[in-house]
This record gives C-alpha cells, structure tokens and sequence, in this order.
C-alpha cells in the first residue's frame, strides 16, 4: 500500500525519496506549485531569489554524503562569499571556516531534483485526513479524496499539522514554536559595491536579523540585490503591514548596515514575503521522533531544533524508522 507525505520541503522529500530508494510507493501533497517550502526561490527577470533559507550546512556525515552526492548533480554549490557582522553599530568582516552550501542555480533545486522521481500532487492545500479500516484516506479543499495508505507522515509546521489531526486524537503540538519572518528583496539601479555576501545583524533595535547580497551566489542575478530578513519580534509585531512599510524598513536598514546616506540607493524592484512560520529559537518540549497515532507520523526541522540539515535528517531517519519497524 501507498505512503503519503504532506509537505514538500526538505523534510518532506527526504523522507519520500528514502522511503521510495527502499522500495515503497509513495504519494506527495503540498498546496504549493512546487516542491521547495522554506526552500523556495522566486524567479525574476534577473534571476532566481531566495526569500527563505539563504544557505545550509553540513555537519552530519549522513548529510554530508548527501550534500556530496548534490554537489555532483550540480544541484548545489559552495557559497564562498565573505560574511560581515553588524554590531553596536560597526559594520566589520567576521571570517569563519564554516562551509555554506546553497541550491543552484536556485535555493529549491536539490528539492526539485527529489521531487522529479517522486509522485507529487502540487496545488492540492489537504483539508482533512481521517482513518478507517482500509486505511488513511486525504481530502483536499476541492473535496478530492485519495487513498486508502499504510501512513501518513505531516511534513508541516506544527501549527498546520494541528489543524490535521483527526478526532478523536488529542495531541498537543507546540503550535507556537516557529514564528514569522517578513523578507524583503531589493533590486538596486546602482551597485553598491560592498563585498559582503552576508551579514548577521546582532542589533534588535533594528529589527533585521540577516542581510545578503544574493548576486554574491552561484547562479543567481548578476545585478546587484539585497535581502534582508526581519527578527521574528519585530516581523510579529507589524505581521500585517503592507509592501510599501516594509520595503521602506528593508531600505533603510540597508542603508544604516552599510553606511549610506538614506537617499543614495534606488530601487528598481522590491519583492516582500511573509513567511508565518519560519524562525524556531527553542526546542520543542516534548520528542516527537515517534508516531502520534498508529500510521501517523510529524517530520520537520522543528521536531530537532530548525536547519535545513535538521530536516534532512528529520526525514531521513523517519523513512527509516518506517522501513524497519
């Protein structure tokens, strides 16, 4: 009998392409056109953007063989670019030997290329599961049944996966455990020449975490632009703002970081995303490696503390808890 994975992110297709390369079928489902999650990149007339995740890394050698393998498909580069840290007001270089990986020529390529084996449902939001003695049957929106599977795995922020849960199973998720981040791309008329690929901001009075020159990664625009990512407070505090606020805030924090006059740079394009559930700053309370119900299992980055090399494990060793037994 079939499996089912709801989500198509890191962890979701992880665990999928585990569980296929041992010999299972396996059926996707996100409400998005495209594999990806917070992985997604836009694509814009100058090239790909990514929005969410801007690298990953690799320190477990079950995730290093993996990364290795990407590396030859060529779905994934090296980031080499320097890393620069904003402090009490000083911007300085802040070398490190950290090695940064990102998809190419765009963030979700090593998702796409998972997903490209695999049997993928995209634009299909699932409204409810339920169990009978067949089995799990999925309902979509448009009232779309499939099924019955042996299992169900719910790749999705714990908010979301709540909503799933079938009565009478009362489970509590830390649905408040990944919270929002606005990202804001800025396309500039004029380079400005910096030579920082990222910059870690560790100044809240901004409310930026992370600035990153993304013509600075393989594959990407060669114009020069900027993204800038928001802390989760200050993201939450003006969750519902509009496009217009938050490119003004992208701007100018742009311009303090780097030291320009607020009027120096010009914008040719702005693309502003709310991610609802993006940024984890703790653990979960509880362990959720193990099924919630009998055939009914959670996978995510957050069920082991965020990262994208977390959900890579995340699904991984949940395909091979299933396998297995």
């Amino acid at each position: 009998m079939t499996l089912a994975v709801i989500g198509a992110g890191m962890a979701g297709l992880s665990c999928a392409f585990a569980l296929q390369q041992a010999g299972q079928q396996v059926a996707i489902f996100d409400k998005a056109r495209g594999a990806g999650g917070r992985m997604s990149s836009k694509r814009s007339a100058e090239g790909y953007l990514d929005l969410g995740a801007q690298y990953f890394t690799a320190r477990q050698p079950l995730f290093q063989q993996q990364v290795a393998q990407w590396l030859k498909q060529g779905v994934v580069n090296r980031w080499l670019a320097p890393m620069y840290q904003y402090r009490a007001g000083q911007l300085a270089a802040s070398p490190d030997a950290e090695q940064r990986f990102i998809g190419t020529p765009a963030m979700h390529s090593p998702l796409r290329a998972m997903a490209d084996t695999l049997e993928c449902h995209f634009n299909c939001r699932v409204s409810t599961i339920t169990h009978t003695a067949e089995g799990w049957f999925i309902q979509n929106e448009h009232a779309e049944q499939f099924g019955p599977f042996a299992q169900v795995i719910l790749a999705i922020p714990p908010a979301q996966a709540a909503t799933l849960l079938p009565p009478p199973l009362t489970v509590t998720l830390p649905t408040h455990l990944l919270q929002p981040c606005w990202a804001v791309s800025l396309q500039l008329s004029k380079a400005t020449q910096h030579a920082a690929g990222g910059i870690f901001v560790k100044e809240q009075a901004l409310g930026v975490s992370w600035i990153s020159r993304q013509n600075s990664k393989p594959g990407r625009s060669v114009a020069e632009n900027w993204l800038v990512h928001f802390t989760p407070e200050f993201s939450q505090q003006h969750l519902e703002q509009d496009a217009v606020f938050w490119q003004q805030q992208a701007q100018h924090a742009l311009c303090e970081i780097l030291g320009l006059a607020n009027d120096s740079i010009s914008v040719n394009s702005a693309l502003c995303h709310r991610w609802l559930y993006a940024q984890q700053q703790q653990m979960p309370d509880s362990n959720f490696q193990d099924a919630i119900a009998p055939g009914l299992w959670l996978a995510g980055d957050w069920t082991r503390g965020g990262r994208v090399e977390n959900a890579w494990l995340s699904g991984y060793e949940l395909a091979q808890r299933i396998q297995h037994g």
